[in-house]
């Protein structure tokens, strides 16, 4: 798997959920699998659980982690093409690339939608550059449009505590004063459309 972004890249579905339940059983039975192998976890945005779950899963495969906040510690990236570099951003995303895919064998990604141009953010022009760029595996840690590793989290808890095989799932959307990053609606539906769950997406009444 070159990348990780949505729920069409890992596969088939049913043997990933055995596979999670199989290491969620015996988290440490592949702890060979990660021996010299490390993992770059890069942050354009903050992070809490996300962060702490992949790097304890990262540990746990026997890897070694580096954890680089961008903006936070390193310098501050441009990530447009085609600007003049004048600013308070002494380097370019697409040099700082491919050194960051020298120091490790995976990269996870977190960069999160801008809210100023909704065709920029629907490109995922951050995580996108990094796939084609780093010459490394890159998996999503949440980007502009999808959050695969919550939804692959969600749909786990759902298999472990379903009552039927078909469970009705519904996705409610409710009021909020200020504009929400859709990453994890969208892929919440993403991956329950990928089941033969009944899934229904509401919203109350305007």
């Amino acid at each position: 798997m070159k990348k990780f972004t949505c729920v069409q890249d890992i596969g088939d579905l049913k043997a990933a959920l055995a596979e999670a339940f199989e290491i969620k059983n015996d988290r440490f039975k592949y702890v060979e699998l990660g021996r010299n192998k490390t993992l770059m976890m890069i942050f354009f945005n903050a992070s809490l659980r996300t962060r702490l779950s992949t790097q304890k899963a990262a540990t746990n495969l026997g890897m070694n982690v580096i954890v680089l906040d961008i903006n936070q510690g390193a310098w501050k990236l441009e990530t447009e093409r085609g600007v003049i570099m004048d600013g308070d951003k002494p380097e370019h995303i697409l040099e700082a690339i491919p050194v960051m895919g020298c120091y490790c064998d995976i990269i996870g990604v977190r960069s999160f939608a801008r809210f100023e141009n909704r065709d920029y953010d629907y490109q995922e022009v951050i995580i996108n550059q990094f796939i084609k760029y780093s010459g490394r595996p890159v998996f999503s840690m949440e980007a502009a449009t999808r959050h695969p590793l919550q939804s692959f989290a969600d749909l786990i808890t759902i298999e472990e505590y379903k009552k039927t095989p078909r469970p009705k799932v519904v996705m409610t959307w409710a009021p909020h004063p200020r504009p929400l990053p859709q990453a994890v609606p969208n892929s919440f539906a993403e991956w329950m459309n990928a089941t033969d769950y009944d899934f229904v997406i509401t919203h109350p009444e305007v």
